[in-house]
C-alpha cells in the first residue's frame, strides 16, 4: 500500500476514533446526570413523537446505517488490496508454452545479492504493480559503508541481474538507501 494511502487511513481512523470517543464520553456523562439531565430522556419529546408518527423515518435510519456499513466494508476491502505482484508472466508466445516466475523468487535473489555487498546490513525487495511492473529495493547500510560504491554496484550488478532474469531491460527500479544513524538518507530512482 502506498505511503499516501497509509497517511489518509491514519487520519480517517484517528478522526473516527475521536468522534466515537467524544460521543461515548458524552453519552456516559449524560447517563450519570451531567448537564442536569439525570431523569430526562436523551431525545426530546418532539423528536420522539416525530420518529413515531413518520413511517419513513425508521426506513431512512436503516438506509443510512446500511450505507455506513457498505462504506465500512468497501474501506475494509480496500485495506486488503495490495499493489504487490505475486507472479510474473514472462510468456512471449502462447504456442511456446507458459512461463511464470514467482515474484518471491526474484525478490529473494535480489535481497540475497544485495546483502552480500560489503557495508549492507539488510535489504528488502518487493515487486509492485502501479500502472506497470516496478521493483522497489530498500537497503540498510552500516555506518562505515561507502554509499557511492554500493549504489554503483547496485546499479551495475544487482539491478542488471534482476532485469536480465525477467528479460526486461527497462524494468524500473526504486532504490532507497538508508545509511547508518550518523548519516542522512539517500534515495534514488533508476
Amino acid at each position: 500500500m502506498s505511503t499516501r494511502v497509509n497517511g489518509i487511513n491514519r487520519v480517517v481512523e484517528t478522526l473516527f476514533a475521536l468522534l466515537l470517543l467524544a460521543a461515548g464520553g458524552l453519552g456516559l456523562a449524560v447517563s450519570f446526570g451531567a448537564f442536569g439531565y439525570a431523569d430526562t430522556p436523551l431525545l426530546p419529546q418532539g423528536m420522539r413523537d416525530f420518529a413515531r408518527d413518520q413511517g419513513w423515518f425508521w426506513w431512512a435510519v436503516a438506509g443510512a446505517c446500511l450505507m455506513l456499513a457498505l462504506l465500512g466494508l468497501w474501506w475494509l476491502l480496500a485495506q486488503l488490496r495490495t499493489d504487490r505482484v505475486s507472479r510474473l508472466d514472462l510468456t512471449r508466445d502462447d504456442r511456446e508454452g507458459l512461463t511464470t516466475v514467482h515474484a518471491g523468487a526474484l525478490t529473494d535473489a535480489v535481497e540475497d545479492e544485495t546483502q552480500s555487498l560489503r557495508g549492507v546490513v539488510n535489504a528488502s525487495a518487493h515487486l509492485l504493480d502501479r500502472g506497470g511492473r516496478r521493483l522497489a529495493l530498500s537497503v540498510d547500510l552500516a555506518e562505515y559503508a561507502d554509499i557511492a560504491e554500493i549504489r554503483q554496484t547496485l546499479e551495475d550488478r544487482v539491478v542488471a541481474h534482476a532485469r536480465q532474469a525477467i528479460d526486461d531491460p527497462e524494468l524500473p527500479v526504486d532504490i532507497e538507501l538508508r545509511p547508518g544513524r550518523t548519516r542522512s538518507a539517500s534515495r534514488g530512482l533508476l
